[in-house]
């Protein structure tokens, strides 16, 4: 017997947790699954069993709050529960879902879906990323928190906006030394127009500020319009090449210097995480300054499709605090589609959050204009760099599917294989992208070469999982 809810809430981050509450305490049946083994995604992320936090930071006061109240709610909580595909209902009423999980049933049912899965790192890639001890922001900052783990000795931190600061700072604090902070962007003139917006986030401006103090007063050389753009070592990074950059992110000739380090931190903003969005055939629509390609959300962040809902930075790049905000919204909409409540009431809980929900956007677009990923960085690319990690393709093959006619990703897809390996894309099509609008010049855009296409399983999981499916 399929375990059938009214709403399955997935991704337990800062929209899911909220999403699920607000739906529950309006008495939606809701079930909230994760792939983790629990809740907080990677914001409010837990700390590892049997560890303890002398000065708990304001993230993990807040995460330990959200999940006391998910704990005492009303609602079906799938933990270590991985979402490989989502399905039209045979009855025609709502989804199936397929999870994956030693202790999870292989599939539920649900009306309505709120989609909450988050964001990931934006890959750049130069010579050396696939090196052994390069990583990205948001995978040092989960070894530090949730793990406890400082991965290096001596680390370069490079990338654009506040989580370069945040890794840099939480590096440093854990008793690595970072050698140094390189921000691709330069401070300008622009932020003056951003003030009254960014003024109102004083908490947020105080937290960056600290992390810049703790920097330099570790000593920590950090430089504004530079980058890494090479890795290299035997086997692991031992060394690492910064350069200053151009207004367009290209570097300097002649400006290149040499860093001795064991590991390199490179964190270029955030991707929206769409993929199961997409596999239910949401209609996407291509964002530069909320992270790419996002599924489209009318004014209660219903998409294209009756019934699904999209909360968080799956939907855009906005940050934690305007999560929670849409999670309520989207909690409340499904609340209210459901006839939990009524049209006043959901009016009267719109008309107290969305002036919160403005500013949160205004911010959002204020860091968006302040630390573009430059477009410059794919001179950085030489012909055997690999794009594509899963499938081993290189710059200098996908020059060579431009030359033979591909004019889209799909198409570039198809002749190098580059986004068919383990995760879908996620990884390469960004620097793709990149080099397919150099390639093909004047008149190419995001919105014409497209973007990868998805297909189940979303994830790896194990064939057992796909079997089991098949017989329930």
């Amino acid at each position: 017997m399929i375990a059938s809810y009214e709403l399955a809430v997935i991704g337990a981050g800062p929209a899911g947790m909220e999403a699920a509450l607000a739906a529950a305490a309006a008495g939606v049946e809701t079930a909230v699954i994760d792939g983790h083994p629990a809740p907080g995604g990677q914001v409010y992320m837990p700390l590892p069993a049997g560890f303890e936090a002398s000065r708990p930071a304001g993230e993990e006061t807040e995460g330990e709050r959200l999940s006391r109240r998910l704990d005492a709610a009303p609602l079906a909580r799938l933990w270590n529960a991985a979402v490989w595909g989502i399905f039209p209902d045979e009855s025609g009423s709502g989804w199936s879902i397929a999870l994956a999980g030693a202790e999870v049933p292989r599939r539920i049912h649900a009306r309505l879906l709120i989609l909450a899965t988050g964001a990931y790192d934006t890959p750049v890639a130069f010579p050396g990323w696939t090196l052994p001890g390069v990583l990205t922001c948001g995978a040092a900052l989960t070894l530090l928190k949730n793990q406890r783990i400082a991965p290096f000795r001596r680390v370069l931190v490079s990338g654009t906006g506040p989580l370069v600061l945040s890794a840099a700072a939480h590096l440093s604090a854990a008793g690595v030394a970072v050698a140094g902070v390189c921000e691709a962007n330069r401070f300008s003139r622009r932020a003056l127009r951003h003030a009254p917006t960014l003024l109102r986030e004083s908490r947020r401006l105080g937290e960056g500020a600290g992390y810049l103090s703790r920097l330099l007063l570790a000593g920590t050389p950090y430089r504004t319009g530079w980058s890494v753009v090479e890795a290299s070592g035997e086997g692991r990074v031992e060394k690492a090449v910064i350069a200053r950059l151009d207004a367009a992110g290209a570097p300097l000739p002649g400006s290149e210097r040499n860093v001795e380090v064991d590991g390199v931190i490179a964190g270029y903003g955030l991707t929206p995480n769409r993929g199961l969005a997409q596999m239910v055939g949401c209609r996407l629509e291509y964002l530069p300054q909320k992270g790419g390609w996002a599924p489209w959300r009318g004014e209660n962040l219903q998409t294209s499709l009756p019934g699904v809902y999209c909360a968080g930075d799956c939907a855009g790049i906005a940050g934690a605090e305007n999560s929670r905000l849409e999670g309520q919204i989207a909690g409340t909409a499904a609340a209210r589609e459901l006839g939990k409540i009524t049209a006043q009431q959901a009016e009267d809980f719109s008309r107290r959050v969305r002036p919160a929900w403005a500013q949160q956007q205004r911010f959002a677009r204020a860091l968006a204009e302040l630390y573009p990923l430059p477009p410059g960085l794919v001179s950085l690319l030489q012909e055997d760099t690999p794009l594509c990690r899963c499938e081993e393709v290189t710059l200098g093959a996908v020059k060579q599917a431009v030359a033979a006619g591909a004019q889209t990703l799909g198409e570039v897809k198809m002749l190098t294989r580059a986004g068919m390996g383990n995760c879908q894309g996620r990884m390469c099509e960004r620097p793709v992208t990149a080099v397919l609008l150099r390639e093909l010049g004047a008149g190419a855009a995001p919105e014409t070469t497209g973007s990868y296409s998805v297909r189940p399983p979303l994830h790896p999981v194990p064939i057992g999982s796909l079997l089991e499916d098949e017989d329930s």
